[in-house]
């Protein structure tokens, strides 16, 4: 039996290798299309660099962390039979990625966002009559309120002031309990600060500067924001997610 590199067992392979075409031209192209949102991939070939033939069935792209390498594709020649023989050059390799940026959006600064939750797309509001952070379910046949409208406050280094249509800021009084605050003149300090954190596939949170915990809604239950998240769920479902548009 064969061995893995730590000396366990080599895992035996649930699909028998992927044959080819019985004659290949001398010159071909090879392409494998990652798509890392679905861990999956399709590897594929050409005569021509143009029209590609699939090989096999599309590859789940599996790992452990153990070495935190992931996925590492690469060119290598071998004989089936394990004997010397043949052999393959490779005169050019190139990568093209066209989401190197991933999907992230800019941070929104000087600008004025409605934030809604992402569990169930309620509405961050400020609540001028108790002068706290609040969270109401939204209408989907009316625009923003007006009091779901925030300013984008840049403080430097991808953190932000929230300010109200009133012109106070949001402002973190403990893990729960999010006010709003007249600042006068004066700057935002850690209490007023967030740490705009954006996360794939477009979705936003906001961490405070005093407990670096993120602030939080409960889903399906309006009610008084929080700051007391510790982290994103796998879903972007646990009311600590936002998604944010720009309004007028």
């Amino acid at each position: 039996m064969s061995r893995g590199r730590r000396g366990a067992p080599a895992a035996v392979p649930d699909n028998p290798p992927t044959a080819g075409p019985i004659n290949p031209p001398s010159h071909l192209w090879l392409r494998v299309h990652c798509n890392f949102d679905t861990d999956q991939a399709i590897f594929s070939w050409s005569a021509d660099g143009k029209e590609f033939t699939p090989l096999g069935n599309p590859f789940t792209m599996t790992f452990q962390l153990t070495t935190f390498q992931g996925v590492r594709p690469s060119l290598f020649h071998y004989n089936t039979s394990g004997q010397p023989g043949g052999y393959v050059d490779f005169d050019n390799y190139t990568v093209e990625e066209p989401r190197a940026r991933g999907i992230e959006r800019e941070i929104p600064m000087g600008k004025t966002v409605a934030l809604t939750s992402g569990a169930d797309g309620s509405f961050l509001v400020a609540d001028t009559q108790n002068d706290t952070l609040i969270n109401v379910a939204a209408d989907p046949d009316k625009p923003a309120p007006q009091n779901a409208r925030f300013q984008v406050v840049d403080l430097g280094l991808g953190r932000v002031a929230l300010k109200a249509a009133d012109g106070k800021v949001v402002s973190v009084a403990g893990a729960e309990s999010v006010v709003l605050k007249d600042l006068g003149d004066a700057k935002p300090g850690d209490a007023e600060s967030f740490q705009w954190v954006n996360l794939m596939r477009g979705d936003t949170m906001l961490m405070s500067l005093t407990n670096h915990r993120y602030l939080a809604t409960k889903p399906n239950s309006p009610g008084a924001v929080t700051a007391n998240a510790l982290g994103a769920s796998a879903a972007r479902k646990s009311g600590a997610e936002f998604k944010w548009k720009a309004v007028e």
